[in-house]
């Protein structure tokens, strides 16, 4: 009986190519197909009385789910998977049918099923309120095929406040500053604060870097020495450096241009070229004799899980001539003041001199700086190099070098940082710890990691640095301004190396489903 059971609930699943045939065949008996779409992590009371009333306005009730790898509500979602989410949906009696979408949005499913009726909660009515704006796109789809849309009005339940309330393996350090965030900023705030981002003018002005990941199958030591040999197997291209943090920024603001360079021998000149965001303004010196500097890192994969077994420089390791020099202060110098932000991602690989420093530390803008610190550079690429800052983003071992103080606090630190460079704000980043901040006037906090599991934290810094610099050149305060880089950063941290940029949809779904 058991069987018979499952069996019948799995004859309700159905592809695409499945599902057509058959809802042709209704249409020609003249039954109304009934749609509804969404994730459907967790099934509650209310979406059991939303799928009664959907049915209840036609014949044939067909729900289409979002594929796990497109549910964009953060870290740890979707709660269930596809599969699981699928079988439990084809239990319900009122469903008769269940697909699984292809695609990131609901409207490809819209167009495959044709819908007489699809059907909303009462939530979606006002499609200002959507913070995707998809409600609107899903309605407009509805309509062109014949169709109309109804909103269900009945109580409604919220999957990921009862995600987060029951489900959540969050720490007490997460749980209590987020609710201690609540009662200083509304989720809708939040994404109100998000999306003001958008009339910035960004400068972005740093080294570019490819991030080559090599995936290798360790072998063992070799039999005629004492090297160790790997398989290598396929391999993966990102954008590094300043043009991944352009993209970042180019996904909340309307205006960023670029500036940094490129070896005229670069073997990725095209991939960067149709990698980078269409919206970002390419100001790039070509060098040349030389290509563009490549990070390869040999990559054991297993699963989810990564462990790196060494790491390659290659590429550019001169500093610009004086004639490329002279051609960036120029640029800098005649349309520095139309920047709202100047963010100057120095990366420590020859892109930046002290002539091009100087001329950064020059531009009225607000100014936000990342030096960072690597193997090719370490203890010679500090902040302290710059004569000002508005906002300053390091790891710790950054900041301590910058210090030359290995063992002090790093309040005392950050303050003397603070007052050298007479910066009002500092962001410390620690990894799994969190974030440490730190203003000119001696305030200071921290804010928890908001996840802890993590694929790769290669990348995380920069989503941090994007978002966080934007938020201090609107002068939001700075627990905002951090709050929204973690976000990004607790985003960055799932995936391998920087496969995509920030999407503004993604950061904003994961505000609305931590303060739930």
């Amino acid at each position: 009986m058991v069987n018979s059971l499952h069996q019948s609930v799995l004859t309700k699943i159905k592809t695409y190519d499945e599902i057509s045939p058959i809802l042709d065949s209704f249409r020609k008996e003249g039954l109304k197909i009934v749609q509804c779409h969404g994730v459907f992590d967790l099934l509650h009371p209310g979406h059991m009385r939303h799928f009664r009333e959907a049915k209840a306005q036609g014949d044939v009730l067909v729900v289409s789910i979002t594929q796990d790898r497109f549910v964009n509500k953060g870290p740890g979602r979707p709660a269930f998977t596809e599969s699981l989410r699928l079988e439990a949906l084809a239990s319900l009696e009122d469903i008769d049918y269940v697909v699984l979408n292809d695609a990131p949005d609901a409207i490809s499913a819209i167009e495959r099923i044709k819908p007489t009726i699809y059907v909303k909660g009462i939530e979606y009515k006002n499609h200002n309120e959507d913070v995707t704006g998809k409600i609107s796109l899903e309605a407009k789809a509805v309509e062109n095929l014949g169709g109309k849309i109804h909103y269900t009005n009945d109580i409604v339940f919220s999957s990921s406040s009862l995600l987060n309330k029951y489900f959540d393996s969050q720490s007490p350090e997460v749980i209590d500053f987020l609710n201690k965030l609540k009662k200083q900023f509304t989720s809708d705030q939040i994404i109100k604060h998000i999306e003001a981002l958008f009339d910035l003018k960004v400068l972005v002005i740093g080294d570019a870097i490819i991030d080559e990941y090599q995936y290798a199958e360790p072998l063992g030591q070799s039999g005629k020495g004492h090297h160790m040999v790997v398989r290598s197997l396929e391999k993966e291209i990102f954008l590094g450096g300043s043009l991944i943090i352009a993209n970042h920024i180019a996904q909340f603001s309307s205006q960023v241009t670029l500036v940094t360079a490129l070896g005229r021998n670069c073997p990725f000149i095209n991939f960067i070229q149709q990698n980078l965001d269409p919206k970002v303004d390419r100001k790039i010196t070509y060098l040349e004799d030389t290509t563009t500097l490549i990070k390869k890192r040999y990559v054991h994969k297993d699963g989810k899980t990564l462990t790196k077994l060494f790491e390659t420089y290659s590429g550019q390791d001169e500093l610009l001539n004086q004639s490329e020099t002279d051609r960036i202060i120029k640029f800098l110098a005649t349309n520095g003041s139309k920047y709202d932000l100047v963010l100057s991602c120095d990366f420590g690989n020859g892109f930046t001199n002290p002539q091009m420093i100087d001329a950064i530390c020059d531009v009225p803008a607000h100014l936000a700086l990342n030096t960072q610190t690597n193997s090719g550079n370490r203890g010679f690429n500090v902040v302290t190099n710059y004569k000002r800052a508005d906002f300053i983003s390091l790891n710790e071992p950054e900041l301590r070098l910058a210090a030359h103080n290995k063992t002090s606090s790093l309040e005392g630190i950050a303050a003397d940082i603070c007052q050298v460079m007479n910066c009002p704000f500092i962001s410390i980043t620690r990894g799994i710890k969190g974030v440490s901040c730190y203003s000119m006037d001696g305030t200071h906090f921290s804010l928890p990691a908001l996840v802890t599991n993590s694929v790769d934290r290669i990348g995380a810094g920069d989503s941090y640095l994007s978002l966080a610099a934007m938020c201090s050149a609107k002068k939001y305060p700075p627990l905002l301004s951090s709050f929204i880089g973690s976000l990004a950063a607790a985003i960055s941290v799932q995936m391998i190396g920087n496969q995509e940029p920030i999407k503004k949809d993604a950061l904003c779904k994961f505000a609305i489903r931590l303060l739930k």
